[in-house]
Order: C-alpha cells, then sequence, then structure tokens
C-alpha cells in the first residue's frame, strides 16, 4: 500500500551548523541547500518538517518524504552510517540526496514517478556510485509483478502496468517489495509485456552488500 506523504524537508541546520529536526512549531532554522530560512511544523496530523518560509522548496529534485522514505533513511542511517538529505553540491549546483555514505555512495529512495530523462540528469550529477531503491510494494503486493524462481536465488519476472521509467536507469537498481523483501534489478524489458530479472534479497541484510556500480 503507497504510504501517506508525511513531510517535506526533515533536516535543516541551526547556528551551529548542525543537523536538527523540528521540535516545535515556529522554530526558525537554515535550509542547508540554499541557506534560506526555513520554519519548523509540529503537530498530531502530519509529522514535523521544515519548510522554506519562501513558500518553495529550493531543491526541484525533491518530492514528499513518506513513511516509506523515513524507513529507509533510517536503515541506511543505523547500518550504513548515513547521512540523510545529504547536500551534494557539484559544479555550483546543489541537490540534497535521500542519503550518503561516508564512501560517497548516494541513495535515492524513489516514491514517485520519475521520468527516463529525470533518471538521466540524476544519474549524471551523483555519479557512478549512485543507488536507486524503488518503491514497488503496492505492485508486487497487487500481484502485478509476478516472480518466477530460477535457481540459486534467480528470478525472472513479469510486471503489469510497470512503472517503465525503471528499464532506463543505469546505476544499481533496488525494487523494495515490502515485508522484508529486496529484489535487484539485473535487467528490465523498456517493451510490452514488461518482464526482467534479478535476485531476491533481504533487506535486513542490505549492511552486508557494497551495493553501487562499477
Amino acid at each position: 500500500m503507497p504510504s501517506r506523504e508525511i513531510r517535506t524537508m526533515r533536516y535543516a541546520l541551526d547556528i551551529q551548523k548542525r543537523q536538527i529536526e523540528p521540535s516545535y512549531s515556529g522554530q526558525r532554522a537554515i535550509c542547508p541547500g540554499c541557506g534560506g530560512e526555513v520554519i519548523g511544523k509540529c503537530g498530531y496530523i502530519v509529522s514535523d518538517h521544515w519548510s522554506h518560509l519562501s513558500g518553495s522548496d529550493c531543491d526541484p529534485w525533491h518530492e514528499p518524504l513518506t513513511k516509506w522514505h523515513l524507513e529507509w533513511q533510517n536503515i541506511l542511517k543505523k547500518y550504513r552510517n548515513a547521512q540523510i538529505e545529504a547536500v551534494i553540491t557539484k559544479h555550483d549546483i546543489s541537490h540534497r540526496a535521500d542519503a550518503a555514505l561516508p564512501d560517497g555512495t548516494i541513495y535515492e529512495l524513489q516514491h514517485s514517478g520519475i521520468s527516463p530523462e529525470e533518471i538521466h540528469e540524476r544519474e549524471q550529477f551523483y555519479g557512478k556510485k549512485l543507488v536507486w531503491v524503488f518503491d514497488a510494494i503496492e505492485a508486487y503486493v497487487s500481484g502485478r509483478i509476478d516472480l518466477r524462481e530460477k535457481e540459486n536465488g534467480n528470478y525472472t519476472f513479469r510486471w503489469k502496468h510497470p512503472r517503465k521509467s525503471i528499464a532506463y536507469a543505469q546505476r544499481k537498481v533496488f525494487l523494495d517489495f515490502g515485508l522484508g523483501e529486496l529484489f535487484e534489478l539485473e535487467w528490465m524489458s523498456k517493451e510490452t509485456p514488461c518482464g526482467g530479472k534479478g535476485k531476491l534479497i533481504q533487506s535486513a541484510t542490505v549492511a552486508d552488500f557494497t551495493i553501487f556500480s562499477d
């Protein structure tokens, strides 16, 4: 089941340049990307987050964070010592990556739809050590992704009404099936009917993998 959108920006900077989450509504801090002022918003319906006082996000790549995003960020922070919402700057252009590891590996956690052009743009910006994790829970649970086991953990699949843009990714790709199941994508068709192949692994073991493209 798709997660409900609950945040816009999780972290901002205090006057000591430390990453902080808002502790009360109206709290002021600084956006680590643009340096603009942000305000804390806390409540019972929507989880605590920061919003730009200007009313718009400085990063066009940033999508509203869901519970799914937060769970993944917490996993990566705990098991891989990831920096969450890491600001990456190249050629005077900055973007907030969902998570960055100490070795430079970047994780993009993608719940919403994304075009092949946007995938290419992010891969060019973040480089070869980019790892995609796509939320495929609804497609898998509903049966639209049909896995067929081969051997040694290898699977083929058919995907009804697929997210075809995933097939254009040139970096390491994982599909999150939920319930602790991750699918490491090796190949996916751009045609209809859509199929592909890869390996089924457990998300609990993600800390044991050096998962970035050579």
